[in-house]
Formats: C-alpha cells, structure tokens, sequence
C-alpha cells in the first residue's frame, strides 16, 4: 500500500481518536469544549505520531522525531485558524475546504521531507 494511503488512512483513525475523546470528555469529564477539544487534540496527536512513525514512514519513535512532528501538528492547527482570515469569515464553505484540502497535503509534505528525513 502506497505510503500516502497509509498516511490517509492513520489520519483518519486519529482523526476519530480526536472526536471520541472530546465527546468523552466534554460528556463524563467537564462541560468545557475547549478543555475537550485540548485533551483531545494531545492524544490524538501521540496516536498519529505513533501511526505515522511505525506503519506510514517506519520509521523509529523517538523524542527529537516526536518534536518535529509535533511542530508541524502546531503549523497545520495555526493554518487552520489562519484560512478562514484569508478566505473571508462570512461562509463556513470555502474554508472548510480550504483546511480539509490544504492542512493533509501539507502535513505530508512537511512530514515526508523534515521529521521523517531529519536525523
């Protein structure tokens, strides 16, 4: 299976991973959408790390690995919230698309050339 699919396919169970434990958490934990959605994006993220690393590039797991990876993570949700600036605030259309076509292509791209071609 092409390491792109592979890529795809991990983002995707991260991506549940994320919306199930910020449903679980907002719903047993504490009424807090923003505390949900925290304790979610940080554990989805060291599932995509583990997924990435060890199925989609074979990588090792390893803290410097880990670091970068979490830098681009930072850069895709900081783009995320820049898009809707840029595409105009007054639909919800264009910038979804804008961030569901965009943040995956250049994740890929980050990940592929820097925190899996790094040292």
């Amino acid at each position: 299976m092409p390491r792109i699919i592979r890529f795809g396919i991990a983002g995707f169970i991260a991506t549940g991973v994320h919306v199930s434990v910020a449903w679980s958490v907002f719903n047993w934990l504490v009424r807090d959408s923003t505390v949900a959605n925290v304790s979610a994006f940080l554990i989805a993220n060291i599932v995509s790390f583990l997924l990435q690393t060890l199925w989609s590039f074979s990588s090792r797991p390893t803290v410097a690995r880990f670091l970068r990876f979490a830098t681009v993570s930072i850069a895709g949700f900081l783009a995320a919230a820049l898009i809707p600036l840029l595409c105009g605030r007054q639909t919800i259309w264009l910038p979804t698309f804008a961030v569901v076509m965009c943040i995956p292509a250049l994740s890929y791209v980050l990940h592929a050339r820097w925190t899996y071609q790094a040292a």
